[in-house]
Parts: C-alpha cells; structure tokens; sequence
C-alpha cells in the first residue's frame, strides 16, 4: 500500500503552485521516512505485550474514538473529497492503534504513582518505556503525514464543506501537539521514575 501511496502523493504534488509545492517536498520527505521505516527488519521493531501492561487512559482513548468518528464523517462527503478522506481514516486508525498499543499504556500507571504507590506488575515497565525512545520521530513523522493528507482532504473539498474540515484539523493539530509536548514524554518519564524507585530499593 505505500509504494502506491508514494506514487500518489508525488503525482499529487506535480499540479500544485511552486509555493505549494516546496511545502508539499518537506511533507513527502517525511512520507518517505515512514515508508522507510516500515521497512526494518521484524526483530527492530517494539515489543508491544507483557505481562502487567498497564491500560491506555479512557480520557484519551475516547479523545481518539471522537476524532476517528468526525473523519469517518468526512469519508460520507458525495464530492472528490471521498477517497482522500478514505486515505485519512486509513492512516488515522492505524496510527491510534500504534499509539494505543505500544506509546500511551505507560500513562495508565500516572493516578498510582501520583499516590506514592508502584504496582507489583509495572516491574517490566521500564524496558518497555526504553523502547519508546526510539518511536518518537516515527510517531511525529506519522503526525506530518496526517497534516498532509488533511491539506490534500480541503484541496479536494467542496468550498461549502471546508468549514466543517478546518475544524477537525483544528481538532488534530491540537490533539497531536498535546501527544508531543506532553503524553510522549511523560510515557518516557514513568519508565524513568520506575528505573529510580526500582534504584533506591538496591
């Protein structure tokens, strides 16, 4: 699927102003960076279960249930729009299920050790959070990608339903800048926290 998606995102590209089309070169580099990562051998990639593995925030993962209900909203639109945002949801739902499986379970532990208390379970936690590390500029990447494509959905777009898509990429943007400054790291950090109190008991 995405050595065809290159080539549409490139042929894509070919129709837009000179302006438009530097921003459009960044926004495909960073397209090839996941398709390049897609590519890693099996064993590099993250392991994603163990035992004690604590459960995504319903807060967030409700947070994630909205935003894929207004794209699949977008995905009834009768105009050229439809298979953008087909493309969209596409990328969306795999994206959330990455973050749900692998970078935003380490929050769920945050209201125990907010009261001083570490679950016998979270003892492999910390493994699991180095691994993290090296997702982030994959999971940012993946973020690029959706504001591409969210750019290509209005361009697509009838000029009366683009009020309607400005507002959902209001809603992505916001969600996405809160998974980097925040969400991301703080994972990273119980992992962190873990190793220290898991230090002190030496």
């Amino acid at each position: 699927m995405l050595e065809a998606e290159v080539l549409n995102f490139s042929l894509f590209c070919v129709n837009l102003s000179s302006t438009e089309t530097e921003e459009m070169k960044i926004l495909f580099s960073l397209f090839v960076l996941i398709f390049l990562s897609q590519c890693k051998p099996k064993e590099d990639k993250i392991i994603a279960e163990f035992a004690g593995k604590p459960a995504v925030p319903t807060s967030l993962k409700n947070t994630h249930a909205e935003i894929l209900d207004h794209i699949h909203h977008l995905t009834l639109t009768k105009d050229s729009s439809v298979q953008v945002a087909l493309k969209l949801e596409e990328l969306m739902l795999h994206h959330f299920k990455e973050e749900e499986n692998i970078i935003l379970p380490p929050l769920g532990l945050l209201p125990a050790l907010a009261k001083g208390e570490i679950p016998k379970e979270s003892q492999d936690l910390p493994l699991f959070t180095d691994q993290l590390k090296t997702q982030m500029d994959h999971m940012s990447a993946e973020h690029q990608l959706i504001k591409a494509y969210i750019e290509e959905l209005k361009q697509a777009s009838k000029k009366e339903n683009l009020p309607a898509i400005s507002i959902f990429e209001n809603e992505v943007s916001q969600h996405a800048t809160s998974e980097e400054e925040i969400f991301f790291p703080a994972s990273i950090l119980v992992g962190e926290y873990l190793k220290l109190k898991a230090g002190e008991k030496l």
